[in-house]
């Protein structure tokens, strides 16, 4: 039997391996996905089934988008601190996640930033731009999920082992639902999660933009559109104002 302390074998380990080293730059992925839809929608502005079918690719793109962040603060508003799911630079895990959004899933945020990017490659009307940006999350995340998962079982044993059991990796599933002891801190979420929120905005917003002058008509956005950009930067910067000059945004034992 696999002691916490034993090394992985071969693949597995050279794939946590990598995973660990990947671990400060998962928030980079987004950047590469950036890059390749925007220069989908520079080679190929038209959607697919036509220019007519473009309000359906961005209704669904949005409700996907949507679907991330809330998945997204659900699970960061129902953590306490010093939990698996509040590491930013370095892996940590006092107590070990294993309810509310992390009964469903083991990386509950990770299934998020997937749907929220899959989200914006969808306004791009490519089903091609979708299935890459999937292709690009699954590479990268599943050698950092590798990763977590061999520390969070040197840290947590016989616990993890029996939660990796019950509860799946990526895709959610009712089976082993269980609530969470936290209550949801909407509060506490925009403090943590404000940046992903106008990430998707923004994202979007380039979308449209660079589309219009792919199109010809020029570096311009319609109403809806600066509309939509300037709700996304009012609330980013006045979130951010929160969360750096006051405790407004702040829970206790959070």
């Amino acid at each position: 039997m696999t002691s916490p302390d034993s090394p992985a074998p071969g693949l597995v380990s050279e794939l946590s391996g990598q995973g660990a080293r990947l671990f400060r730059w998962r928030s980079y992925p987004p950047v590469l996905v950036m890059a390749l839809v925007l220069g989908q929608v520079v080679v190929d502005p038209v959607p697919a089934g036509g220019a007519e079918a473009g309000s359906a690719w961005t209704a669904a793109g949005m409700v996907l988008g949507a679907l991330g962040l809330v998945l997204r603060a659900w699970t960061v508003g129902t953590v306490p601190a010093g939990t698996s799911g509040r590491g930013t630079k370095e892996q940590r895990s006092e107590t070990l996640n294993t309810t509310g959004a992390y009964s469903l899933a083991r990386h509950p945020l990770y299934v998020g930033n997937a749907l929220l990017w899959a989200g914006v490659a969808a306004t791009t009307g490519s089903p091609g731009a979708v299935l890459v940006t999937v292709l690009v999350f699954w590479l990268y995340y599943e050698r950092i999920m590798m990763a977590e998962e061999r520390f969070l079982f040197e840290r947590h044993g016989d616990a993890f082992s029996a939660w990796a059991a019950r509860t799946p990796a990526f895709v959610p599933s009712l089976a082993g639902w269980a609530p969470s002891p936290w209550p949801f801190s909407l509060r506490f979420a925009l403090g943590r999660d404000y940046p992903a929120l106008f990430a998707f905005v923004a994202a979007t917003t380039a979308v449209a933009l660079v589309r219009g002058a792919a199109t010809g008509g020029g570096w311009r956005l319609p109403l809806p559109w600066l509309a939509w950009l300037a709700a996304g930067a009012t609330a980013y910067v006045a979130l951010h104002a929160l969360k750096r000059l006051t405790r407004a945004l702040e829970v206790e034992g959070r």
